[in-house]
């Protein structure tokens, strides 16, 4: 790889990065305004007996907004779960063999769901179908949402195959 392409993709990595950052702040914000729309149903059906219609369906976009925002950057940063009893007593080698294969079938699989859904947002844009709600949006806004989330930890568990981050134990680890 030249050094021109390597600058390439290193400034494809920072946008990655930065887009990525930037929508999971707007994740933890949908997080946010998950509390507000709650606390305000609450204090709007006991206190003065008027429940609203459209918070439950607020809620119930928000937290797919939160969780499809939240992920590529929490894949980014390790932030999936992860059972490592058999990693743990690997050798060095193994280890490595064992996270990236992990990362590469991590990878796999969201890419695939991330075009299955991609397949089905283009389909409901299409017929132009709308959620069954009080509030109803176009559904192919939310799974355009998903789409991103699923493609986006799948291009950071390739990143993290790559990079083999994460691999090495701390002093501390036994």
């Amino acid at each position: 790889m030249t050094i021109k392409q390597s600058l390439v993709l290193a400034g494809v990595l920072q946008w990655h990065d930065f887009v990525s950052r930037t929508l999971y702040q707007l994740g933890i914000f949908a997080l946010g305004a998950i509390v507000v729309i709650y606390s305000y149903e609450v204090v709007s059906r006991y206190a003065f007996g008027a429940p609203t219609r459209w918070a439950s369906d607020f809620v119930s976009f928000l937290l797919l907004i939160t969780v499809f925002l939240v992920m590529p950057w929490l894949t980014r940063a390790g932030g999936h779960v992860a059972v490592t009893v058999l990693n743990d007593q690997l050798p060095e080698r193994g280890r490595q063999v064992m996270l990236r294969g992990g990362y590469v079938i991590g990878a796999v699989a969201c890419l695939c769901l991330g075009y299955i859904v991609y397949v089905e947002t283009l389909t409901l844009y299409e017929r132009g179908s709308g959620t069954l709600s009080t509030v109803s949006i176009p559904k192919w806004t939310l799974f355009a949402l998903v789409c991103y989330g699923l493609f986006n930890s799948g291009l950071y568990f390739l990143r993290l195959a790559a990079a083999g981050r994460g691999v090495k134990k701390t002093a501390g680890e036994y």
